[in-house]
């Protein structure tokens, strides 16, 4: 019986650290079952599938072989609230607290606030978190798997996620630099 019971404890700390790989897991659960906000979730099965198609050019192959290494996506978003300031700002604090964030990137104007943040394992991009808040919108979005920023700079053009062409910045620099 006690086997049982440790293996059985083993089992759910196993489940709750692999559930924890990525800021939305592990600082944003608490909104998972609210309504007001849209959930995006993409796996690694679905980036696979995409690695299946062949590549026209330089640029696609880049694209495709950054896709094959990235873990998934998820993203919680919530518009048309006038509370999405307050909602950046729990945001930061929380990923702030959590110590294992670098800072990469904060644009602030008078309407719109974009914070991007790396975590890192060893020498590589373990996670991509992207927080964005503004007068009627928030946005908490987390890449992870193995993240090349120059690639993704690139996949911001084909995706065109709202804030992520900020990173294309690093793309034209990038082509500069050859």
């Amino acid at each position: 019986m006690k086997k049982i019971l440790i293996f059985a404890f083993v089992g759910f700390f196993a489940l709750n650290l692999s559930a924890q790989n990525n800021a939305i897991s592990k600082h944003f659960s608490q909104f998972q079952r609210d309504t007001s906000f849209t959930k995006v979730s993409v796996t690694s099965r679905m980036f696979s599938l995409f690695t299946e198609i062949e590549a026209d050019d330089e640029d696609e192959e880049e694209i495709l072989a950054a896709m094959s290494k990235l873990k998934g996506i998820k993203a919680l978003i919530k518009n048309g609230s006038g509370k999405t300031t307050d909602l950046y700002y729990d945001a930061l604090e929380a990923v702030q607290k959590d110590g294992g964030y670098e800072e990469l990137m904060t644009v602030e104007d008078g309407t719109e606030n974009i914070y991007f943040t790396i975590r890192e394992e060893g020498d590589k991009i373990s996670e991509l978190l992207m927080v964005i808040g503004g007068n009627e919108n928030f946005m908490v979005m987390t890449l992870f798997g193995e993240i090349d920023l120059n690639s993704i700079a690139k996949l911001s053009k084909v995706l065109k996620i709202k804030g992520m062409d900020a990173f294309q910045a690093l793309d034209q620099d990038g082509d500069k630099k050859k």
